[in-house]
């Protein structure tokens, strides 16, 4: 019984944070277009996400990719509340080039170093992970 009214206050608490990313506010991001196909970008946005942002346990990668509209979304989400701390999104614009978005919560390590981190992810197509103190 007490783990029990632990959790529900440990929940509450959480709850009560305004942790993540919510519409309407201003989280740090920043687009651009890359020189690449929408394949690739969400493989390597995907594959940044896993390596670098999900940290030793406690976050999911969650990525959807639509072939039909050539367009996808990787998340990055905190298990228990299920916030969403890092968020891309991207659409081709032809053959060779993606618009890409990337936004964070904008709380350290969510921050500006992260979102540096996965553009250049992006940009050099290999991980780049900042290095979170």
């Amino acid at each position: 019984m007490k783990s029990l009214i632990a959790s529900c206050g440990f929940a509450l608490a959480l709850g009560g944070c305004a942790v993540g990313i919510h519409p309407g506010d201003d989280s740090p991001s920043v687009s651009y277009t890359a020189t690449n196909s929408y394949q690739t970008v969400y493989l390597r946005v995907q594959n940044q996400a896993a390596e670098c942002l999900r940290g030793n346990g406690g976050f999911a990668v969650v990525a959807n990719v639509d072939p039909a509209t050539q367009a996808g979304e990787v998340l990055v989400k905190e298990d228990i509340t299920g916030a969403v701390m890092a968020r891309t999104v991207l659409k081709a614009v032809d053959d060779r080039h993606t618009q890409v978005t990337h936004t964070v919560s904008g709380h350290r390590p969510w921050d500006a170093n992260a979102l540096h981190a996965m553009r250049e992810s992006v940009l050099m197509d290999t991980s780049v992970c900042f290095a979170y103190k």
